[in-house]
């Protein structure tokens, strides 16, 4: 009995199929399913149940999988705990995140680094779909996005944890006849308004089903500088449509000039925003702990919990 055997029956059990686990593990079909019946025959029992249709786990097949895989990543633990052993603990976590939640994340992790461990971070602000590209491409370890019931199967392949959920609002400055008219915001009220738009992917996309059901909005201009469009906000009347966290998490969000507006309900404008990693990432315990505390941090603020 080896690692790879190990590897190789989790493997077939998760993709019930021989020929799909071949293709994952990088192997032949028929490399696979002889080291497949080596190991049976060393246990003397059957794992599988093999026919044309794909290979299910028996009974008693059942409980070797699941040793297997406890094995796996105990075995992985052990090789984690060397390498940070031998770096000296010196862990590199390369994460992205979407705009407005980098400043919490940054605090948090000032925090951890005073007396937790060595650990090391990259942060980046790019949009959601950015952030899923970047992690399939393995480019980054991590990353913190936004997910609406709608592209919910971007990451059917990832592995998706929510942490906090919010929506979409419209935000107008507070001395604006629209705050002093309406807390809800219908269509018709929407279409006189001048816009300024963050260039985000939801933001769009909420924009461009509007204007196919309810025809053009006047839209001034598109930027990824939020000053400049807090400023045209409070300076200028006009309004612009964010996500509800990015300005509970801003500490630069003038709450004293602007504020947010409900959408009435035409579209579904809520979100659950969480981490994303690919599924075979493991992440050191150090790590761990860091994601934790951000998770905390999150929820406390999302809450009104200061």
């Amino acid at each position: 009995m080896n690692i790879e055997q190990l590897t190789y029956i989790v493997e077939v059990s998760n993709s019930k199929s021989l020929a799909t686990a071949a293709k994952t593990l990088n192997i032949s079909q028929s490399a696979l399913s002889q080291a497949i019946t080596k190991l049976e025959g060393e246990l003397n029992l059957k794992i599988f149940n093999r026919s044309r249709t794909g290979a299910v786990t028996t009974k008693e097949g059942d409980h070797i999988v699941e040793k297997a895989r406890s094995a796996l990543d105990a075995i992985y633990q052990i090789k984690e705990e060397a390498k940070n052993q031998l770096n000296n603990v010196n862990d590199l976590l390369r994460l992205s995140t979407i705009p407005g939640l980098a400043g919490p994340i940054i605090d948090t992790y000032l925090s951890f680094r005073k007396k937790e461990s060595h650990l090391k971070i990259e942060v980046n602000e790019k949009s959601s779909m950015e952030i899923i590209e970047d992690i399939t491409n393995n480019k980054i370890d991590i990353g913190f996005i936004a997910l609406n019931k709608t592209n919910i199967s971007l990451v059917n392949d990832l592995n998706f944890t929510p942490i906090i959920e919010g929506k979409i609002l419209v935000y107008a400055s507070k001395e604006s006849l629209l705050v002093k008219t309406t807390e809800v915001v219908t269509a018709a009220l929407l279409k006189k308004q001048t816009f300024v738009l963050y260039k985000d992917e939801y933001v769009q996309s909420f924009i461009t089903n509007f204007q196919r059901i309810y025809g053009p909005l006047n839209i001034s201009f598109k930027t990824t500088n939020l000053d400049m469009i807090n400023r045209a906000v409070t300076e200028l009347g006009f309004v612009t449509i964010g996500h509800d966290i990015s300005s509970k998490f801003n500490p630069y969000f003038p709450f004293d000039k602007m504020i947010g507006l409900n959408i009435v309900d035409s579209f579904d404008t809520s979100f659950r925003f969480g981490w994303i990693k690919k599924n075979e990432n493991k992440l050191s315990e150090y790590t761990k702990l860091y994601v934790e505390e951000v998770n905390k941090i999150l929820i406390e603020k999302n809450n009104g919990i200061t």
